[in-house]
């Protein structure tokens, strides 16, 4: 059973677990970047329902949900601590006396501001998760291993010991708990600690004799670009384009300080709409099912 910490790959009949990786990093990051670029809360709330609607579309909505469950402590933490450590805005709600000379007063702007930075944290987050369950991590560090052999291969190690080293981790846990004195938590974790030692010893003592250490450059393998490749590439590169275009046109403005200021134009409405439509371009047509025959 995996746990529930460790997001892992699983190839699905989709279009855009069928293109290749790049093509659908692209796609996440090109959603990435409305919470990089906007802190308008509806621009914010169409973006994460957009990548919500692009997971369930393909079959990995557990998954980006439980990614976004996993960081909303964090943006809890941010929503909290933003009244606190600022002072800015007009609109003083809380007065909480003085400390080491410093005065501490919540204002309605620095709630706010704290709330929508929270929520900037949670659909970047959102994208990440649907970035670690739609691409392959294989195929993305051998598109890149031309570039960094050792880095690639790194990473890539990273991603397979990840989820080997909590299942360790989990095992000697629940071994630890079947004793009629279960050992304290410092003891499993030193235990599990000297686990993940081990393996690495293991893991690089294998690749030694493999060769690895000496590895050359690998040669450049050409691969034509099928139908979901240019589909998901074309649309990660429509979106990205649009959200950057957009906000240099200033759409989508938001001004916590010293007084909220929200834009609400037909543009803002349009920008919210297009951002909930793009989770759907990947898997739009005839063309994006598979085993349909290219055009």
């Amino acid at each position: 059973m995996s746990s529930f910490l460790t997001q892992t790959y699983r190839h699905r009949p989709t279009a855009l677990h069928s293109a290749r990786a790049g093509a659908a990093a692209a796609f996440c990051m090109a959603f990435a970047l409305v919470p990089a670029l906007y802190q308008h809360p509806l621009t914010l709330l169409a973006a994460g329902a957009g990548i919500f609607l692009a997971a369930s579309l393909g079959s990995v909505a557990r998954q980006v949900r439980r990614a976004v469950l996993i960081g909303l402590p964090i943006a809890i933490v941010i929503a909290l601590v933003n009244p606190l450590v600022s002072q800015n805005g007009n609109t003083v709600i809380f007065r909480l006396g003085e400390l080491f000379g410093h005065r501490f007063d919540v204002t309605l702007e620095a709630v706010l501001f704290g709330l929508v930075a929270g929520l900037r944290v949670l659909v970047l987050i959102a994208a990440f998760g649907l970035f670690n369950a739609v691409v392959d991590p294989d195929e993305l560090m051998r598109s890149v291993r031309r570039f960094s052999y050792r880095s690639a291969l790194t990473a890539s190690l990273a991603t397979r010991l990840v989820p080997v080293l909590v299942r360790d981790a989990t095992r000697m846990s629940e071994a630890a708990r079947c004793r009629a004195r279960p050992a304290p938590r410092s003891m499993v974790a030193r235990a599990a600690l000297a686990s993940a030692l081990d393996r690495a010893v293991d893991v690089a003592a294998a690749l030694e004799l493999r060769g690895y250490g000496s590895a050359a450059r690998p040669a450049r393998v050409r691969r034509p670009w099928s139908r979901h490749d240019l589909r998901v590439a074309s649309a990660a590169a429509a979106l990205a384009v649009f959200v950057i275009a957009m906000r240099v046109l200033g759409v989508g403005e938001f001004e916590p300080y010293p007084t909220p200021t929200m834009s609400m134009r037909p543009a803002d409405v349009v920008l919210a709409l297009a951002l909930i439509s793009a989770g759907a371009l990947p898997f739009a047509g005839a063309g994006a099912r598979l085993g349909v025959a290219r055009a």
